[in-house]
């Protein structure tokens, strides 16, 4: 018996200073910004809010404030509640495994199993070669393997020895273990890269509970597709991995405004890239235009949007998507013949 599919998830990336847009605030005032924004989410009925392990700025390395994420989880997790949590964790091995395990599960813990690991197939960022932990291959192959294998042995609060080719574990555990039986593990993967779901490794894969996808739309069905196949090859159900789309998201009252703002001069410098390229593979523009967008999105298999709102510290853009978009989101292509259990 088939029922409706139910509308896309939504969750917001949270304004903590990564992308320059709290700069010029001290310190204080970028927490209360990102506490205030997980509030204002989860009374506009996001379901999760990310955060991202980075230490500094881009596209440009500048001294300004970025909210260190665990800090920031902890505080989040016992303050703002049903709200979900997610952590793009920085890529391995910048992050000690065990670590990494223990921060999760306490996260996990306080919120009461309202959290969500994200792990990137990104190589290691600048901030990474100044903080003396990048190394050849960080974030792909062994090094995400590796690290997946160690989280899931660690969480299952037996002793895990490691011996790799990227960390070493001897007898280490990470008990408490987190809430939930099987803490979700998500992967995000450029999707206009070559051989995107190629970069991802047999244990990402089978591991994941979801991937979040950055690119066009077309980019977007061809890796959702590929991936479906590599799930098929290892003897698995391509199903039981959601798909959602990372991109950035500003709402315009009107089409001239939107083109107006990506035609001025400081947000190409800004972005450093050309406009157009991110125009194809985000969320601009008028209601109308998001959700002719977001349907071509719906279509390539996009279960879930992870939207970075454009106009942080401002919160106007979160609003009207969630007041003026979200009721009218369709649902997945792949997803509107569910089997009743």
């Amino acid at each position: 018996m088939s029922i409706e599919a139910p509308r896309p998830r939504l969750a917001v990336v949270a304004p903590q200073g990564t992308n320059l847009e709290l700069a010029g605030l001290d310190g204080a005032a970028a927490w209360r910004t990102l506490a205030d924004t997980a509030a204002l989410a989860r009374t506009c009925g996001y379901d999760t809010l990310w955060l991202e392990d980075r230490t500094d700025t881009l596209p440009r390395r500048e001294l300004q404030p970025v909210t260190e994420c665990w800090t920031a989880l902890g505080a989040l997790a016992a303050t703002v509640p049903d709200l979900g949590l997610g952590l793009l964790s920085a890529a391995p091995p910048h992050r000690n495994a065990l670590l990494l395990a223990k921060q999760a599960a306490g996260v996990d813990i306080i919120s009461g199993g309202r959290f969500t690991l994200g792990l990137p197939t990104s190589p290691h960022l600048p901030e990474h070669v100044a903080a003396g932990t990048a190394r050849h291959g960080a974030g792909t192959g062994p090094a995400l393997t590796e690290t997946i294998e160690a989280l899931r042995a660690l969480w299952s609060g037996t002793r895990t020895s490691v011996t790799g080719e990227t960390f070493a574990l001897a007898g280490a555990h990470a008990v408490p273990v987190p809430v939930q039986p099987r803490l979700p593990l998500v992967i995000r993967v450029d999707a206009a890269r070559p051989d995107a779901t190629g970069l991802l490794p047999e244990a990402a894969v089978r591991e994941c509970a979801a991937v979040q996808w950055q690119g066009e739309p077309g980019e977007v069905a061809r890796a959702v597709t590929e991936f479906g196949l590599r799930r098929e090859k290892l003897g698995l159900d391509p199903a039981r991995t959601q798909h959602a789309l990372l991109a950035e998201c500003r709402v315009f009252e009107d089409r001239v405004s939107r083109d107006r703002w990506l035609a001025t001069p400081h947000v190409v410098a800004f972005w450093s890239h050309h406009p157009d390229l991110l125009a194809r593979r985000s969320l601009y523009g008028t209601v109308e235009q998001i959700l002719e967008r977001a349907g071509l999105y719906a279509a390539a298999g996009v279960t879930e949007f992870v939207l970075w709102f454009r106009d942080y510290p401002e919160t106007e853009s979160l609003r009207r998507f969630a007041e003026e978009v979200a009721p009218r989101l369709p649902t997945s292509a792949h997803g509107t013949d569910i089997e009743e259990a």
